[in-house]
């Protein structure tokens, strides 16, 4: 369950808003299963019971620190010589920086500095600086440390120039020179947390060895520390313990997250690298990405369609809207990419100041204009189509492609998200049920002004349209801010609501004619029918199975073993169960019966007077007799029911018993 709820947070952490770092642009990387490669890790030092059984789990949680997407498998026993193995199958292109976090068991070395020892001549991609120090891109120097000739009394770590640093420009790297044999080691015990900039604080825990090492550490002079073979620069001390230092700016914050969340991860045995074995295209996953994507979009556009059942919107122009919201993520992609490298103060990605609290009102608006306004936008314009065409001709339908073009950029999105994650199967439960049903709500609130211009011409489409991008930005916000990821679920369901709200106010109307705009809205009788505890309890459901099936594929990604066919057959139930809650949902929605000199109106099918025959009540309902067929007002509780029947009879006479003729079947 621990696991389960890491797992959960990670990627509420990181299930929307700007795109993955990716290591801060120090790889690239294709789609997933293009070029991947093996790498198989022993334990040293013998086999070990305990260690055997959670290995596995260890090393998961210790990447999903580093957001690097990958497959962690267990070797086999037999081959696995009486020592546990793991093989970690991820893009070649992050093999070193696996290697790195992989052979770092979690503790933090104190070394003494040697200025003065100078390097031979060695990797001719290195440049040699006035001060003796060699400087390079991070791969080269980090090959350097293989390769290089130091004497037994001295070893090389691989520094990063943290001032030189910003967002369009990487990081520079240097060798660094130190003493071989570390003063201390900061292992069980050692806490890290934010100081009072972009610095880290390590300290102990009281009563153990890590608390007397930072107390003993802070007389002397300074000492490197390193993280593994990588050094995060010269300590300082004060009164609460050794503090470490990323430079300056927004770009610090952001390095210093980075590194807490790696800081702060699962600590690991002492492995090594047995084996490196490049894996032919995997073809499978590499569609899958494509796929899988695609038809989440398309499940949740099936519950959408089941609320305009009245006058279905043609499939092509449903499917071309779909398409053309997949591609305004090029325009949206440009335009926060444009407008993120003009200031930093414009990048989503170093607003955050590394997540903290204090950045979340400038993250709301940098947020809000870059991603809300660029991706709304987009959409918006993926919509017009569809909004121009004669058949959106009811508020319900601007609803519906708004929601369209909206499943048709989160499909297009995911596929990066699904290939930087390699599917793994929290991440696309998280986003399926997190990320996918907030554009939807997004592209609602802009879709449901496109449909209310219909019999509302002053509506203001981009008030809405700036609603949305506040929303989006908001949602965004909470998520990049720590501490803040289950207010973005609380922001999801009151969104939810919202969007119960605007489909019950559009379904007020069915197909606008010239008819039914000279009707004054306060000349309109409203009477609220459903089933409102029904409606409550699909909707409960429906987060609980969600949460269930999440559960799921938490217990999936750390399982040692291939999911049993009870695990199968359980995650089987819970998707149906899951389905039939948010068929539940559409069928138990309260909505409203319009009554007005028009005629009657529910769930978006309007019918006038001339060709209504006459009423029955029966039940909890009643039934409506009409030329082009029957509607059924209800359920509802007998009070009104009884104002329903009293509203019939005004317009239709008698008790409802059927006219002998009507206007419509007299033309």
């Amino acid at each position: 369950m621990r696991a389960a709820l890491l797992i959960l947070l990670l990627v509420l952490l990181g299930c929307d808003g700007p795109p993955p770092e990716r290591l801060a642009g120090i790889f690239s990387g294709g789609l997933a299963g293009s070029s991947d490669i093996e790498l198989t890790y022993q334990l040293t030092g013998g086999p070990r019971e305990p260690i055997r059984q959670e290995l596995r789990a260890l090393v998961i949680q210790r990447l999903a620190a580093t957001q690097i997407g990958a497959d962690v498998l267990d070797v086999p026993e037999a081959e696995s010589q009486r020592s546990p193995r793991v093989a970690v199958i991820v893009d070649e292109d992050y093999a070193s920086y696996v290697d790195e976090v992989m052979t770092w068991t979690g503790a933090l070395d104190l070394y003494a500095d040697d200025p003065g020892y100078v390097l031979a001549p060695g990797i001719p991609a290195l440049e040699r600086q006035p001060d003796g120090t060699y400087v390079g891109a991070r791969k080269d120097v980090v090959l350097a440390l293989d390769g290089w000739r130091t004497d037994d009394a001295h070893r090389l770590l691989a520094e990063p120039i943290w001032p030189t640093a910003t967002r369009s420009t990487p990081a520079r790297w240097r060798l660094r020179a130190v003493d071989a044999t570390p003063t201390a080691s900061l292992g069980e015990g050692a806490m890290v947390g934010w100081s009072d900039g972009p610095e880290l604080r390590v300290r102990g825990a009281a009563g153990t060895p890590a608390a007397d090492i930072v107390a003993k550490a802070r007389p002397k002079l300074p000492p490197i520390v390193a993280r593994g073979r990588i050094s995060l620069g010269v300590a300082s001390f004060d009164e609460t313990g050794m503090l470490l230092s990323f430079g300056t700016g927004a770009e610090a914050y952001a390095r210093a997250q980075r590194e807490r969340r790696l800081l702060a991860s699962a600590r690991l045995p002492d492995l090594r690298r047995v084996d490196a074995l490049g894996l032919p295209p995997n073809h499978t996953l590499e569609i899958a990405c494509c796929v899988v994507p695609v038809l989440l979009s398309l499940a949740w556009l099936a519950f959408v369609r089941r609320f305009d059942r009245a006058h279905p919107e043609p499939m092509w122009l449903v499917m071309t809207t779909f398409l053309l919201g997949a591609l305004s993520v090029v325009p949206a992609a440009l335009l926060e990419t444009t407008l993120a490298s003009l200031s930093p103060w414009l990048d989503p990605g170093l607003v955050t100041f590394g997540g903290q609290s204090f950045a979340f009102p400038l993250a709301f608006v940098v947020f809000t204009v870059v991603i809300g306004l660029s991706e709304e936008g987009s959409k918006f314009l993926g919509a017009q189509l569809a909004a121009r065409r004669p058949e959106l001709d009811e508020p319900i339908d601007g609803i519906v492609y708004g929601i369209v073009a909206s499943l048709g950029f989160a499909a297009a999105e995911n596929i990066r998200y699904f290939a930087v994650g390699r599917l793994n199967a929290p991440l696309v439960i998280a986003r399926c049920f997190m990320s996918v049903p907030a554009h939807m709500f997004f592209g609602a609130l802009w879709g449901y002004a496109i449909g209310a211009k219909l019999v509302q011409p002053r509506t203001r489409r981009w008030a809405w349209l700036l609603a949305a991008a506040a929303m989006h930005g908001l949602f965004d916000a909470l998520l990049s801010t720590d501490g803040a990821g289950l207010l973005a679920v609380v922001l999801n369901v009151g969104l939810a609501s919202v969007f119960v709200v605007l489909v019950r106010r559009a379904l007020r109307h069915g197909v606008v004619t010239k008819e039914m705009l000279a009707i004054r809205t306060e000349d309109r009788q409203l009477f609220r029918v459903g089933r409102p505890l029904l409606f409550a309890l699909s909707a409960f459901f429906l987060h609980a199975f969600a949460f269930g099936v999440f559960l799921l594929g938490a217990y999936h990604q750390i399982a040692r073993h291939r999911p049993s066919l009870a695990f199968v057959v359980g995650s089987s139930v819970l998707v149906a169960l899951l389905a039939v809650s948010a068929l539940g949902i559409s069928l138990t929605l309260p909505l409203d019966v319009a009554i007005d000199a028009y005629g009657v109106t529910f769930a978006g099918a309007a019918r006038p007077w001339r060709k209504i025959r006459g009423f029955e009540r029966r039940g909890d309902h009643v039934a409506l007799e009409c030329e082009a067929g029957p509607i059924v007002l209800g359920p509802a509780p007998a009070a009104t029911l009884d104002a329903i029947v009293a509203a019939l009879r005004v317009r239709l006479g008698g008790n409802g018993a059927p006219r002998a003729d009507t206007l419509e079947s007299r033309t």
